[in-house]
């Protein structure tokens, strides 16, 4: 039985990217992005693109944080306590660092979204295409952390109680224990997208529904009193999900580098519209 399938003398500190690996350097199309002639759409600066605005959330984010820090007290007078202002403040930093999950994952792939396959039971190789299973893991802890995000905010703006930590309590413990089958899998473009295990995504579901709500009930009388009207409370979060379902159902099914480029802009923008919103609550 042949147990040993490497060679002994490669270097295992070897990476992906082109020598000597500036951050510049991607690596070449892979195999199946040249072979469906879709390797025009992952040119290097096409990646950088990608690349660029994948980190660039962190800018808006830390600028919310500290608009929240700076405005604490008056924050406090409207929701009723410390630890609520400090779950709003958290909400924003917990979701765009969840996103290095993500991150993690196009960084490994040379930031190009391909086929995926999985190397469990293929014979996989990174210049063809995606790892199926990198994949799934990402998933889970990118909308583990997005979850708690989510949870967080939600908390910050209904408060404490025994509804609110039961809801929290059973939340965290689905989404932690939960089984990782079956999936939530389906299809688009003949490919399969959004490899979640079902109880994390009726978790993250529920929440996003919360979060919602949350942000009408924080928003809805400084917009009204700014004469703006109520229902734009709701643009962050669904700029935020409009950027999630570009990215992990387009993106991820047409191979096309700038639906994923165009994903995180959507994401950029629901951060910039949070800024604006808080700024009219004091």
């Amino acid at each position: 039985m042949e147990t040993e399938k490497y060679d002994k003398n490669s270097n295992p500190s070897l990476g992906y990217y082109p020598e000597p690996g500036w951050e510049w350097q991607k690596p070449e199309p892979k195999t199946y992005l040249v072979e469906h002639d879709l390797a025009k759409y992952a040119r290097a600066w096409i990646l950088n693109l990608v690349e660029f605005v994948h980190w660039l959330p962190f800018v808006p984010t830390f600028i919310l944080s500290f608009i929240i820090f700076q405005h604490s007290s008056n924050l406090h007078l409207l929701l009723g306590s410390d630890i609520q202002v400090f779950l709003v403040l958290l909400s924003p930093l917990v979701q765009t660092f969840g996103g290095l999950m993500g991150i993690t994952m196009h960084e490994y792939e040379g930031w190009q979204v391909v086929f995926f396959q999985n190397p469990l039971d293929t014979d996989f190789k990174i210049k063809d295409c995606n790892n199926e299973w990198l994949r799934e893991v990402a998933y889970k802890l990118l909308f583990f952390l997005q979850g708690a995000g989510l949870l967080a905010f939600s908390l910050g703006v209904f408060g404490i109680n025994k509804i609110t930590l039961a809801f929290a309590a059973i939340s965290a413990i689905i989404a932690f224990i939960g089984p990782q089958n079956p999936k939530a899998t389906f299809y688009v473009n003949e490919q399969p997208v959004f490899p979640l295990s079902v109880s994390m995504s009726i978790v993250f579901i529920v929440n996003a529904v919360v979060n919602f709500f949350a942000y009408f009930h924080l928003f809805d009388t400084a917009l009204a009193t700014a004469n703006l009207p109520i229902v734009l409370a709701g643009i962050a979060p669904a700029l935020l999900m409009l950027g999630g379902v570009i990215e992990g159902v387009i993106a991820e099914s047409t191979f096309n580098q700038w639906w994923h480029f165009i994903a995180v802009i959507f994401l950029n923008l629901g951060m910039i519209v949070q800024i604006y919103f808080f700024g009219l609550l004091w």
